[in-house]
């Protein structure tokens, strides 16, 4: 059994944590300054199997939820049966729209599936995919992927092939460094919506990201 919450959540919201691990080091990620948010401890020392997740969330969901996200301490799609069948089970239990937040990158991760269609044919029916910079340079320094440069251009990909089956949301941290409208330009181009995100560090870690991004 994977220790650590597998759902948690705050007033309304119900969220889902199929992992806590990540193929990015972000600098601006509230795992670089915790091991969880709203008091629960979103750190697991394993992924949960689909059975662990889908009984969590039969054992904690309540119908007063209003909103639903797959949105845990590390990339979702790391364990994508299990996201798959958290889905699934959130799509029995309620009619309330279900998201999910991820870095995107499910094309390198899983080039012989079409991840979108899985996603989708679950039920899920948003999905914010963290774009986080204006460019690949940009996105390597501060998001660092071990997937390697062709990340970035693999999650414009990936939301392409999600557009038409799902609402699309890019999404970014405004963060010294980081183009905003830039990032904004190219979800227009595309055709799908944007968001930015409040960064969620203390104010000290603010200057370490910017010389990060800056230097030579």
């Amino acid at each position: 059994m994977a220790k650590g919450n597998l759902t948690y959540w705050r007033e309304n919201s119900f969220y889902i944590n199929p992992t806590s691990r990540c193929i990015n080091d972000c600098l601006f990620c509230v795992r670089q300054f915790g091991e969880g948010v709203f008091g629960f401890n979103l750190v697991l020392d394993e992924d949960p199997s689909t059975e662990e997740l889908v009984m969590e969330i039969e054992e904690t969901w309540k119908p007063e939820f209003n909103d639903v996200a797959i949105v845990g301490f590390g990339e979702p799609l790391l364990n994508l049966e299990g996201t798959i069948a958290a889905v699934r089970k959130m799509r029995e239990l309620s009619t309330v729209p279900i998201r999910m937040n991820t870095n995107g990158q499910a094309l390198l991760l899983y080039p012989s599936r079409n991840v979108a269609q899985e996603l989708a044919d679950a039920g899920l029916d948003r999905i914010q995919i963290s774009l986080n910079a204006h460019d690949s340079e940009t996105y390597l320094r501060l998001c660092q992927p071990k997937l390697g440069r062709t990340a970035y251009d693999s999650i414009l990909e990936f939301a392409m092939k999600c557009k038409p089956l799902m609402r699309v949301e890019l999404s970014a941290v405004d963060i010294p460094g980081v183009d905003i409208e830039a990032c904004r330009g190219i979800a227009e181009r595309m055709g799908v919506e944007f968001r930015v995100r409040i960064f969620k560090g203390p104010d000290g870690a603010l200057n370490g990201i910017l010389r990060t991004l800056t230097s030579g």
